[in-house]
């Protein structure tokens, strides 16, 4: 259970420096909002940019986001120009210098979590970009959360959840209350306790007091929210007169292997012995910089040309690290437009092929057409649709295929003139 406890134990210190450093920022979605504006958007996003974010996976409508917005507004921790209008898609929202610093700081505290033997390797799979270190960060945070989510929905497929009651469930897993209760059964069950419990299973007013401190939630909407995972199958009550829970078994088994597989995807192979990992970050040199040239090797010859309607056209180098598409922060190529899945695909070098992979995305990958259902290899001139976008792929060293054409053809006519002299 190494490698899970390892992950429970990097996803409560997420919670933990989170609630520390930013106490009032509790609602759902508004850790994605600031780790946008934050990386991506340190100089200004747009508030429909940051609705296509976060709408799709908290199921919020656009009032709601509106409505997080404008309470980090009145916190001081972002502007809204333009400043006295409503609120509105096109407003742009720029992150205070505060902002920046209270996040780098809670990035560079998560780092240090890290090189105290949380299982990521930064130049494994997370995928680099020119925010350097806070990105890898970024996309670890999001790697082990989407484990977790995908936990969840094979244990409501175990169940037989409805689609209706599924969607409700999910929109109040995703909430920080909902979330800190499972990650704290989950340390329960993997050895590594948010709060020091003795006994089998979790006193239920332990759990609520560690909420109170967290979230500053009363006690009886904290009692409420534990009875709903009971509800959904999710924890159980063990013996004794106080009420005492832990997560279920047949949820456990999801969480065992979800857990693994997001350390396996985050680690070299040395984690499932144990063995430590101090990752190489530095975030006091992340900063938002211009990238630099690819060298000039292999790699660079390899491209990805990024299309959409009313938007310039973005050309991305595919290197040797996966590139993860995705509207995640922290994706390795990130596309905002709701169409797309937080993770939705994965792109490949290795051996000169550049191959794709769909992860599981909602509205799926096409490739030249036709829908995505296993890793393909792309050709020259191959085109991804993803959602709104057209991912089209160069291979500059690649031969082209009409020349060659158009070359033996010419063999052939030189050949009628002169058989002798082509062995004819």
């Amino acid at each position: 259970m190494h490698a899970q406890r390892t992950v429970v134990r990097f996803l409560w210190a997420c919670e933990e420096l989170w609630h520390h450093r930013f106490p009032a920022l509790h609602r759902r979605a508004q850790w994605h909002i600031v780790s946008h504006l934050c990386t991506a958007g340190r100089s200004g996003a747009a508030v429909g940019e940051l609705s296509g974010l976060v709408k799709q996976v908290f199921l919020l409508d656009d009032a709601t986001v509106r409505d997080r917005i404008g309470e980090m507004a009145e916190l001081g921790l972002c502007e809204l120009d333009p400043p006295e209008a409503p609120i509105s898609a096109r407003t742009v929202v720029v992150p205070s210098q505060s902002l920046l610093a209270e996040f780098d700081a809670y990035l560079r505290e998560l780092a240090s979590r890290l090189q105290d033997g949380a299982p990521i390797d930064p130049s494994h799979r997370a995928g680099r970009t020119p925010d350097g270190g806070s990105q890898v960060v970024l996309a670890a945070v999001e790697c082990c959360r989407n484990h977790v989510v995908s936990a969840l929905d094979r244990f409501f497929d175990l169940t037989g959840l409805s689609r209706g009651r599924r969607l409700d469930a999910r929109r109040h897993l995703l909430s920080a209350s909902h979330w800190d209760l499972i990650l704290i059964a989950l340390g329960h069950r993997y050895g590594s306790p948010a709060i020091a419990e003795e006994g089998d299973g979790i006193l239920a007013d332990r759990m609520a007091a560690e909420l109170l401190t967290q979230l500053r939630q009363n006690l009886q909407t904290t009692r409420d929210h534990i009875g709903y995972l009971m509800q959904l199958g999710l924890l159980e009550r063990r013996p004794g007169r106080a009420l005492r829970v832990a997560l279920a078994e047949s949820a456990g088994q999801q969480f065992d292997q979800a857990l693994a597989e997001a350390a396996d995807e985050l680690s070299p192979p040395t984690l499932s012995g144990g063995g430590a990992l101090v990752p190489d970050i530095d975030l006091t040199t992340a900063r938002r910089t211009t990238p630099t040239a690819p060298p000039p090797n292999k790699a660079a010859d390899h491209l990805l040309v990024i299309r959409r309607p009313g938007e310039p056209d973005r050309e991305v180098p595919i290197g040797p690290e996966p590139l993860v598409v995705g509207r995640a922060p922290g994706s390795a190529i990130l596309l905002s437009a709701v169409e797309v899945s937080r993770m939705h695909c994965r792109i490949v070098l290795a051996d000169g092929k550049v191959t794709v992979t769909d992860l599981n995305s909602t509205n799926g990958t096409l490739l030249d057409g036709k829908p995505l259902d296993r890793t393909t290899a792309l050709s020259p001139d191959s085109v991804l649709e993803v959602g709104p976008y057209r991912l089209e792929y160069r291979h500059v060293g690649a031969p082209d295929p009409e020349a060659t054409v158009r070359a033996r053809g010419d063999l052939h006519r030189i050949a009628a003139v002169h058989p002798r002299r082509h062995g004819t």
